[in-house]
């Protein structure tokens, strides 16, 4: 065998991972800015080709999406992109209320100096790109990641490994529904004011200011919904009867 093929196996498996992160930002930019329609049929020889990678790094990056809830898998089907059924979205919502008022509960009590000290930052950081407010939705999807950011540190400073797994799951499932709220719903300073909230009072681990912080927040993103659902169905309403008059 030449140097060449016995290169080639050590090379391969970090050229996928490249290519399987590229794919994979690639393919969520284009889900979470409409590029890919909800719903959408993702054909793997035309994303193949528009990606330039192979099927291996390509299926590898839209498993990991599906795992992020943004596209979906049936037998023999092949992948699409998620639907937003919202009263299931609403219904998730209840259950992540519980959960990050338990994770806030819990962190109180168990989060380090260290745990804190992220915490303050994340909100730091929210702070500075609020400062620089803007609409271009590279900015708005790093805002929803720091927002999903602050409750990610508080749950992992619980040090509960299976409220850790189990949150992750329902936080895993909302990312899609979270996205739509924030290209929807125009509440960029009040969600900056709500995750302050959260901080402070878990700061001063001040656990019942922080649970009802956990709650508050969550209730929003909930009515939030709700505002949407019944947006989409008035747009809905008016194209129909628009359609019926020009029959």
């Amino acid at each position: 065998m030449t140097s060449d093929t016995d290169d080639r196996p050590r090379a391969a498996p970090k050229k996928r991972g490249i290519l399987r992160e590229k794919a994979f930002e690639d393919l969520k930019s284009a889900i979470l800015s409409g590029t890919l329609q909800r719903g959408e049929r993702l054909s793997e020889a035309r994303l193949m080709t528009d990606l330039g990678i192979g099927r291996t790094p390509l299926r590898e990056a839209l498993n990991r999406l599906e795992r992020e809830g943004l596209v979906v898998s049936q037998p023999n089907s092949g992948y699409s992109v998620s639907n937003l059924d919202i009263d299931a979205v609403c219904q998730l919502l209840v259950v992540r209320e519980g959960l990050d008022a338990m994770a806030a509960e819990i962190a109180c009590e168990t989060a380090t100096a260290e745990d804190l000290s992220e915490l303050a930052g994340v909100m730091a950081d929210i702070d500075a790109l609020d400062a620089c407010h803007s609409e271009e939705p590279k900015v708005l999807a790093r805002d929803l990641e720091l927002g999903i950011k602050v409750h990610e540190v508080i749950l992992a400073a619980t040090r509960n490994e299976p409220l850790i797994e189990i949150t992750q799951r329902v936080y895993d499932q909302l990312r899609l529904a979270l996205w739509v709220e924030v290209r929807w719903v125009n509440q960029w300073t009040r969600a900056v004011a709500e995750h302050r909230a959260i901080v402070d009072a878990m700061l001063a681990r001040d656990t019942p200011r922080a649970v009802e912080a956990a709650r508050a927040h969550i209730r929003v993103s909930r009515a939030n919904m709700l505002t949407i659902r019944d947006i989409a169905k008035a747009r809905r309403e008016a194209g129909a009867k628009r359609a019926a008059r020009q029959d």
